[in-house]
């Protein structure tokens, strides 16, 4: 390949982001992954400790997260492991 063909290339495939937009936007992905399970966590406790209520809502919210992080590893990875983890993660959020 000549250098012409080389950046054609390169521009279309990073047409929409570049290589630092995609690394901000999986950090961010990363961060309200965290902010969501602290938040989740946090409520959690607080609701089987001061009022009593069953947390089964927010397990399935948590286990279908899991699911869908672990469907999408496996999407691009196509590893036989991560298939299996994404199907128990959502067996357990629908239960």
């Amino acid at each position: 390949m000549d250098r012409e063909e080389i950046l054609s290339h390169s521009r279309k495939d990073n047409l929409l982001f570049d290589e630092r937009d995609r690394r901000i936007a999986d950090q961010a992905s990363v961060w309200g992954a965290i902010g969501m399970g602290t938040v989740l966590v946090a409520v959690f406790f607080i609701r089987t400790a001061i009022t009593g209520g069953d947390p089964y809502d927010l397990l399935a919210i948590g286990f279908g997260y899991l699911a869908a992080a672990n469907a999408y590893r496996w999407s691009v990875t196509r590893a036989g492991k991560t298939l299996l983890v994404a199907i128990l993660y959502a067996v357990v959020s629908l239960g």
